[in-house]
């Protein structure tokens, strides 16, 4: 699917049958980040888009379960900014997360620090599947 997607997108835009166009590849990454997975299934990478979709939201979900901190850009701690950043990247879950009322972060709870560490490596996780990604379409990886 995606690799007819691709070829479209090369025909429209007259390019070199090594590169994809820019816009395709914008487009794959922003998908890429916004639902973990997604741009992995549009490049035909199934399997591999299934257990990043996974992996990363069950990590997602466990940070929440154990009360982690969703962390904001309003705090003076530029590791705190950074953590936002970090947890940022995560995507669309964020702000649904946000929305529902979670990731508020209890610090007498046992398990906080370790549910905030499991927000920021989803969304780390989650950057560097954009990232692989990326680099399925450029033909750098197979």
């Amino acid at each position: 699917m995606a690799g007819k997607v691709i070829a479209e997108d090369r025909e429209k835009a007259k390019v070199s049958p090594g590169h994809p166009p820019t816009f395709t590849l914008v487009r794959l990454c922003v998908a890429a980040w916004l639902v973990p997975g997604l741009g992995h299934l549009l490049v035909g990478r199934r399997w591999r888009a299934l257990i990043l979709f996974a992996s990363i939201m069950i990590m997602f979900v466990l940070g929440l379960a154990m009360q982690g901190q969703i962390f904001s850009t309003s705090s003076a701690s530029y590791l705190e900014v950074l953590g936002h950043y970090g947890e940022l990247c995560v995507g669309l879950a964020l702000p649904a997360a946000r929305f529902f009322g979670y990731g508020g972060g209890d610090l007498f709870f046992v398990s906080s620090d370790f549910g905030t560490a499991y927000l920021v490596a989803a969304g780390m996780l989650n950057a560097l599947a954009v990232l692989d990604c990326f680099d399925i379409a450029m033909g750098r990886k197979q």
